[in-house]
């Protein structure tokens, strides 16, 4: 499967006439898990093309974990994590857009290992300020199903030379299962709502976002990223800047999220992750 995606990579960026090649690091520091430790290093490669109506995105991500039991202080062998996702988007006209999405988990500890999430979606542009955006997410795992509704609205606007977006979403998320391996869930439902700022100004562009009410197995970036592990998420705050260049950008990225260790019963559990990401237009 990396080979494949690699592969894919190589030749999309040769025959194509506008290409977008993506870079993330990122380290994730844990407090106060059971077992993860702080230093998690996470390398996120994508590629998007561009051709005519047509929107491709391959990616690839790799994740490393410490572990050590909090109590007993034994070291555990480490978390090791691939993901693989496929995003195909068509533009059907000036005000509609198609999306499906397609992701695959390897990881070798989780019972969600070898998960795969499907998704599909659109979008409608209402005017050129106001747009409406639906999906749905299928996480197909081997004991238990998750299905992931979501909705947002955008609306653009300016003030003086800044370009302004505000996103309202809402994630409904139903757990179709009982255990995740010998954990029995508690909880099969959740709804979370959310809002995002994107300011734009000259060549500088920035975000904040926040999420409200508890979620968990929760699919992330229009389908490109999952959370798999039993964690019930509850407060989570994201910042990002960067600046664009004529062929280069370059952004900062810190999240926050607090929340609980469902089969460990472990509450206030914090993950912090800091990331740098460069892409490329060509």
């Amino acid at each position: 499967m990396k080979k494949l995606i690699l592969g894919s990579l190589i030749l999309s960026s040769t025959i194509c006439a506008s290409t977008t090649l993506n870079y993330a690091y990122a380290i994730k520091d844990f407090n106060n898990s059971m077992t993860k430790k702080s230093g998690a290093k996470i390398h996120n490669f994508s590629i998007l093309h561009n051709f005519k109506n047509h929107s491709f995105n391959l990616g690839y991500q790799s994740d490393r974990v410490k572990r050590e039991h909090s109590i007993k202080k034994i070291t555990l062998p480490s978390l090791d994590i691939e993901k693989y996702n496929l995003k195909y988007l068509y533009k059907l006209n000036e005000n509609i857009k198609l999306k499906t999405s397609y992701l695959k988990i390897i990881d070798n500890l989780a019972p969600t290992d070898q998960g795969k999430i499907y998704g599909l979606g659109g979008s409608y542009n209402f005017t050129k300020a106001l747009s409406l955006k639906a999906d749905i997410y299928n996480s197909d795992y081997e004991k238990f199903d998750v299905r992931q509704y979501d909705l947002a609205i955008q609306k653009a606007f300016k003030i003086d030379n800044t370009k302004l977006k505000i996103i309202g979403f809402i994630k409904k998320i139903d757990i179709h299962g009982d255990k995740y391996a010998s954990y029995t869930f508690k909880k099969k439902d959740y709804l979370t709502k959310g809002i995002k700022l994107v300011a734009n100004h000259q060549c500088y562009i920035g975000s904040v976002a926040t999420f409200f009410g508890k979620r968990a197995f929760t699919v992330l970036d229009d389908g490109t990223k999952v959370q798999h592990h039993a964690m019930e998420q509850d407060k989570t705050y994201i910042l990002s800047v960067g600046k664009k260049f004529k062929e280069f950008d370059i952004f900062l990225k810190y999240s926050f999220q607090n929340g609980k260790e469902l089969p460990e019963n472990k509450e206030d559990v914090d993950t912090k992750v800091m990331s740098i990401a460069f892409s490329y237009r060509f």
